[in-house]
């Protein structure tokens, strides 16, 4: 079901030009497109390379087609193709004019998802800091263990503080499910420690290849079922590649993540890479 919501007049962006709007926090970019083919038609999509996130606004290009200013990967706006990278396009999104007004279908962008009873904690072996949801009545004291549900899997976080709602909202990165208890500490002290063969298979690998990524830090879990590597170097389609590879090998779910993106702001850590 669509949902039309107004941008603003038509006429603001220019041809050959091109303009941003923030929509339920979600970044869009819409092209003007001058060229004899397509002359005056207006493309929506997400302001947000797949690579490492730059905005497109930036980017140089022609008639639909735009590139990255950070590394030049390069789209097609009418269509969301990436020539370079085929598997990583642009989210599109559809656009018409009415009086002189520009309307975007929005029914695909969803609400950001604002923790209720947020706290703020401390997770993962980088030591991201977020904004979690708890229960409404739950209370949690500093530095006290706690079990989150992420984007990548359970696993165990330490609460730094509580957060008033009123101030500074931001998307939740996840869920408080509960405390961190004496049983959760006897399941991990029996938790066998994974991570050393996936780390050295997967350097080995990286190094026989000639990438240009440094696996730095692994990580496993608590759901005991997710292996992280953390890297650094550019997001690469190969690292995707890598990841199936070392998944047929191996029982547990292995992701590629960057050492300097939350798994909140990468967005793809759903047995992929982590390339976002």
């Amino acid at each position: 079901m669509t949902n039309w919501i107004e941008l603003g007049e038509a006429s603001e962006i220019s041809p050959g030009t091109r303009k941003s709007y923030s929509i339920r926090g979600t970044e869009i970019a819409v092209f003007h497109v001058d060229n004899d083919q397509q002359l005056g038609k207006y493309y929506a999509v997400h302001d947000s390379c797949p690579h490492q996130g730059a905005s497109l606004i930036e980017g140089e290009g022609c008639g639909t087609e735009v590139s990255c200013p950070l590394h030049d990967w390069s789209f097609d706006v009418a269509t969301g193709e990436c020539f370079d990278f085929p598997e990583f396009s642009l989210t599109r999104y559809e656009l018409k004019v009415e009086s002189g007004v520009l309307l975007l279908d929005a029914s695909t962008i969803e609400e950001p998802d604002i923790p209720q009873n947020p706290f703020l904690v401390r997770y993962g072996a980088m030591g991201w800091v977020d904004q979690f949801s708890a229960e409404e009545n739950a209370v949690y004291a500093h530095r006290e263990r706690v079990i989150l549900k992420t984007s990548r899997g359970e696993e165990v976080g330490e609460i730094l503080s509580s957060v008033s709602i009123h101030e500074n909202p931001v998307p939740s990165a996840g869920t408080i499910l509960r405390e961190f208890t004496p049983t959760d500490q006897q399941t991990l002290s029996r938790q066998e420690d994974v991570t050393a063969p996936v780390f050295q298979d997967c350097q080995k690998l990286i190094q026989e290849r000639g990438m240009p990524s440094e696996i730095i830090d692994c990580e496993q879990l608590f759901d005991q079922q997710t292996v992280v590597l953390y890297y650094l170097g550019s997001r690469m389609p190969a690292l995707e590649i890598l990841a199936q590879e070392l998944n047929a090998n191996y029982p547990w779910r292995i992701i590629f993540h960057p050492v300097d993106e939350t798994p909140a702001e990468s967005g793809c850590s759903s047995g992929g890479c982590g390339c976002g």
